[in-house]
């Protein structure tokens, strides 16, 4: 398990949300030095405390954990066709005729 990436993955939303890390620790009810350790990747949360800071940024366990996961693909495939929805049609069906050509391709290999 990579920490720094699970830091960094809480620094991008906490950013993201405009929160400085001195109110994550109050919305969370952690100190300060925890969260920067935290962001930095030099502490791994307890369960408890994990659950807390992801409900506080709005996160799930398996975005932070993505890396780490064998089924990550999963959580991002579901990331992906959020964004792909908010495409326009034309968008759609020139990503769609990219992807079907790569996969037509590693299927003749």
């Amino acid at each position: 398990m990579n920490l720094a990436n699970i830091g960094k993955e809480i620094r991008k939303k906490r950013k993201t949300l405009n929160l400085k890390q001195a109110q994550l620790a109050e919305k969370a009810d952690l100190s300060v030095d925890y969260i920067s350790k935290l962001e930095r990747g030099e502490r791994i949360p307890k369960i408890p405390c994990f659950i807390t800071i992801l409900n506080v940024l709005g996160l799930s366990a398996d975005e932070v954990l993505s890396d780490s996961l064998d089924k990550s693909y999963v959580s991002r495939t579901s990331e992906y066709l959020d964004r792909i929805g908010k495409l326009t049609k034309k968008e759609q069906e020139r990503l769609f005729s990219m992807i079907e050509l790569f996969l037509d391709e590693q299927e003749s290999n």
